[in-house]
């Protein structure tokens, strides 16, 4: 066996671990790790890609198995990615390995690991993740119990943004682990304050925590997960659910179209005339009855309200399809044929309709009583389901950047929501200056609508940590005062209200801005 041939075993995703592969890179270590570290960092600079073979996650458990110092960095790396990016790269691996990945690779090199900890803009969970190779680290005697007890208390009392946070609940875990004691006033402050999470473990668990002695067995369990780290092993976990690539072509996105369809035929089929078991199947599969669509459960009621005698165009069968599948609540598969339904919708459309909201443009389409109805329809599915993945992010990015350009005639409304939409695309894509500017050239182009204000502020305050973002309040309240001043349906946006729930927080928070 060679290198290349090693290398080349590790890329099927297949349940079965290829072990003598990973044997040989471990006894030819010196020669592999270029490749796997080359294999790190072609991933990590195209975390959205979605052609990644397994290599990429073997690159990441031989690297911390074989504690190779230069993958430390490419790991930190790897954390600071924006949340969407993280979770395509890693997903569960993130809590389940990464801790015990630090550590191992780090060699000595704390200050990194705190950095990581305390850097607000990090994601939360990859924060927590610093902070679990810096207590892994003490459990395997890489730093000293003493000085980590001494950094979790600077944590607890200033290094911490006073805001609800991951990292919050899990220094207090790390100190009940310490049996740190001396930390309860400011754990206690902490759920007092709101910034660490009852649901989590309450106050007085942590406390009962606290009085319990920890117990050798509970030690060595928690040691050897680091100091035995074992790729076949850490990775069976979601190696079990794997199937060779091979085997498992991708969904053709065409077959979305055939449920829908035949629920159109059934709604066509005649009062009445009964089809019979073995007569053939309406669908014109050429089977009878009984051996093809017999068994389709058909909701009758989706698309009801649709024409169903016209003819429908491609574009048409996508849109009906979108909402067949909304109707059954099956987002992934809504989304994917609205994206086509978008792609054959631009081939429609003439050049010269500038408004989707012109009859001109509604007679192009009869599987939507509006085409503009629709476009929103398609807005808020991206906006509600932006967690289900990077395709459906970079989709619905293109599609609100390509529609904005192609109805550059659209109401007003309906362009100011497809910015907010963007600017929220842009952000789970770690774009966040992007996504500043966005919104406050809308402010400056319709500075007497609210929406503009509105969006950005509540990015700056309430809608902080879904984005991972850090809250300025003060800001926050600038833009809602600026927006009552200005903007003339201020009333429509809760203007008022939202200045009086951003004063509560600007009284009480001790960071109200960066």
């Amino acid at each position: 066996m060679t290198i290349e041939e090693a290398l080349d075993a590790l890329k099927p995703y297949q349940p079965q671990i290829p072990t003598e592969a990973l044997n040989f890179i471990r006894s030819h270590w010196h020669e592999a790790e270029p490749a796997l570290l080359a294999e790190l960092d072609r991933c990590i600079a195209t975390p959205l890609e979605d052609e990644h073979s397994a290599l990429f996650l073997y690159a990441l458990y031989l690297c911390a198995e074989m504690q190779c110092a230069a993958a430390f960095a490419r790991y930190i790396t790897i954390c600071r990615l924006p949340p969407l990016q993280l979770d395509a790269l890693t997903g569960d691996i993130l809590t389940q390995n990464m801790p015990e990945m630090l550590a191992r690779t780090c060699a000595g090199r704390v200050e990194p690991l705190k950095a990581l900890v305390e850097d607000e803009d990090v994601y939360e969970f990859a924060r927590s993740a610093g902070l679990d190779a810096l207590h892994a680290l003490v459990l395997t005697g890489g730093i000293a119990r003493e000085e980590l007890g001494h950094y979790c208390m600077e944590l607890l009392s200033h290094r911490l943004l006073k805001r609800p946070s991951y990292v919050w609940d899990e220094t207090i875990t790390i100190a009940e682990y310490l049996r740190l004691s001396e930390a309860m006033p400011l754990i206690e402050e902490a759920y007092q304050c709101g910034w660490a999470n009852p649901g989590m473990q309450s106050f007085e668990e942590v406390s009962a925590g606290m009085a319990q002695p920890l117990t050798e067995e509970k030690l060595k369990e928690w040691r050897e997960k680091v100091a035995n780290f074992k790729t076949e092993r850490e990775l069976a976990f979601f190696a079990r659910n794997w199937a060779e690539e091979e085997d498992s072509p991708g969904e053709d996105p065409a077959d979305l179209l055939q449920e829908p369809q035949a629920a159109r035929r059934q709604r066509q089929q005649p009062a009445g005339n009964k089809i019979g078991r073995n007569d053939p199947c309406p669908c014109g599969s050429g089977k009878k009855y009984k051996k093809c669509c017999i068994d389709q459960k058909i909701d009758t009621a989706v698309l009801g309200a649709l024409n169903s005698s016209t003819p429908l165009n491609r574009a048409d069968e996508w849109l009906e399809a979108g909402y067949y599948y909304l109707k059954k609540n099956l987002h992934n598969k809504a989304l994917t044929c609205w994206w086509h339904a978008w792609q054959e919708a631009k081939a429609t459309l003439p050049e010269t309709i500038r408004d989707p909201g012109t009859e001109e443009c509604n007679r192009l389409f009869s599987s939507c009583d509006f085409f503009s109805n629709w476009l929103v329809d398609y807005q808020f599915l991206i906006e509600n389901n932006m967690e289900r993945g990077s395709v459906a992010v970079q989709n619905g990015l293109i599609f609100c950047q390509e529609a904005v350009t192609r109805f550059p005639d659209m109401s007003c409304s309906l362009m100011n929501n497809f910015i907010e939409t963007t600017s929220h695309l842009l952000l789970a894509l770690g774009k966040s200056e992007q996504a500043f500017s966005l919104l406050e050239q809308q402010i400056e182009k319709h500075p007497n609508s609210a929406q503009g204000y509105v969006v950005l502020a509540a990015l700056l305050s309430m809608d902080a940590q879904r984005f991972n973002l850090c809250p300025d309040f003060h800001r926050a309240q600038q833009l809602l005062l600026q927006a009552r001043e200005n903007a003339t349906d201020c009333e429509d946006w809760d203007v008022d209200m939202r200045l009086d729930d951003l004063a509560d927080e600007v009284r009480t928070s001790p960071h109200p801005g960066p």
